[in-house]
Order: structure tokens, then C-alpha cells, then sequence
């Protein structure tokens, strides 16, 4: 039986392509504008820790919910190539997070929202990407021979252009030297060998720029990339239906 899940439209400011871009930029995407690039000291070579994004808006453009309720903050958590990106919005109320588990060969897709959890479980290797990732366009990746050095990271640089009737191209700026093994798999960016870190986009008509402003080294808890207690299992046409409702 589908489960359901009551919410106002007016409420959720978050689309679902909105969501599939910010958590491809958590692990995967990174636009550059190489005049904001800064150094900051990273130590090199960990494969445990936490990188931080700002989400920066253009206030400036329209926008037909509250602004307030967009989220502003994503983190990503790796160790041992296992990985969870995580976006909060409505003050705590809401919130995505995908989990990547490799030894458990399965992706957790979660979300609480006004007090429900839910989630939807995936297999890693079932030849196609997750279910967030269905309504975001193909991507053409251009790798150049550009270097930067940004957030104290040697970084390569690409361009990527989506496969839709907009054709948005947009740079790529991403880094090998922090150890973890083919960070992009099973997603829309696979060509890309490195993890990125920043990255701009044009969604739903809202000018956003996604950026890495701290990357550390920690410990991370084992129990951070299994399924958390107390989450309802969904089924993709359950999925389907909250993200109509967010939009």
C-alpha cells in the first residue's frame, strides 16, 4: 500500500531538480568563477572529514515563496569512499540527505519533514543512477588543461554543458588530493575523477552558487552512512508524489 504524506505546496520552497543539483554539487559538481578564488591552507591526502558549502543566492531576482525558506548550508561527510550530503531548510523543519554505503552496496535516500521520516533504499550497482538523479538532465564534459589552486588544493578544471533545450554550460573545478576512490560514481559525473568544489547554476530561474568554505579532517562515525532508526520506508512513486508537492 503507498504510503502517504500530507504537505502544503506553499510551505516547501525546495523543486526536485533544485534538490538533485544541490546534492550533485555535494560530492560531484563544482562551477568556478576563477575571479572569487581564494587559497586557504588544506591539509592533504584524508580520507575521513566534512566539507561545508555555502548556498549563495542573487536577492536580487523574483522569487514566488519565501526566501527565508531556502536552505543556505549543504555538508558532505566521507570515509572509506562512503559518503552522505545533507541540505537542511525551514529553520531545521526540512530535511535531504543522500547516503552512499559501498560495503553495504545500497543508497539511502532520506528525508524529515515537519516531523516525518522517510526514506527510499536503492542498490548501487543495478545500472542506473539513483532515483535523485532522474530528472536531471544528461551533462557533455569538457576537461581542459587549466590548473588553480583553490581552498589551498591543486585543482583541474572542466566544462560541463547540460543536454537540455537551456544548454547551460558551466566550469568545473575539481581535486584528486583528497583519498577517496572514484568519488563520482554512479552518478551523472563520472568523467570526473576528483571531488568538487564549487560550482553556479541557474534553477527554477534562481541564480545560485554552490561553495566549498571549509574542508576538515575528522573522525566520522561508522553509523553516519547506515540507515538511521525511526525512517518509513517509501517506494519511488511515494518519492514522486512529495517531490510534486514540493515544487
Amino acid at each position: 500500500m503507498k504510503n502517504t504524506l500530507f504537505l502544503s505546496a506553499k510551505t516547501i520552497a525546495i523543486s526536485k531538480r533544485t534538490m538533485v543539483m544541490l546534492f550533485c554539487c555535494g560530492v560531484l559538481g563544482v562551477t568556478l568563477s576563477t575571479s572569487s578564488c581564494k587559497s586557504y591552507k588544506v591539509d592533504k591526502e584524508f580520507s575521513e572529514g566534512i566539507i561545508e558549502y555555502t548556498i549563495i543566492y542573487d536577492e536580487g531576482q523574483p522569487f514566488k515563496h519565501d526566501p527565508k525558506l531556502r536552505p543556505d548550508k549543504m555538508v558532505v561527510k566521507f570515509k572509506d569512499n562512503n559518503t552522505i550530503n545533507k541540505i537542511e531548510g525551514l529553520s531545521g523543519g526540512f530535511m535531504f540527505s543522500m547516503v552512499q554505503n559501498y560495503k553495504e552496496n545500497q543508497v539511502y535516500t532520506l528525508i524529515k519533514i515537519l516531523g516525518k521520516k522517510i526514506f527510499l533504499s536503492e542498490s548501487i550497482n543495478d545500472g542506473r543512477y539513483p532515483y535523485a538523479y532522474t530528472e536531471m538532465p544528461s551533462i557533455s564534459i569538457q576537461k581542459t588543461d587549466e590548473k588553480i589552486v583553490f581552498m589551498g588544493l591543486n585543482c583541474a578544471k572542466a566544462i560541463a554543458t547540460f543536454n537540455d533545450s537551456l544548454g547551460h554550460s558551466f566550469e568545473i573545478l575539481y581535486t584528486n588530493e583528497l583519498a577517496i576512490n572514484n568519488p563520482n560514481r554512479n552518478t551523472p559525473f563520472e568523467e570526473i575523477d576528483g571531488i568538487m568544489l564549487k560550482f553556479s547554476a541557474v534553477l527554477m530561474k534562481q541564480n545560485m552558487q554552490i561553495v566549498a568554505s571549509s574542508i576538515k579532517s575528522r573522525e566520522i562515525p561508522d553509523d553516519e552512512f547506515i540507515l538511521p532508526k525511526g525512517y518509513e520506508q517509501i517506494d519511488e512513486d511515494t518519492l514522486e508524489d512529495i517531490f510534486e508537492l514540493m515544487q
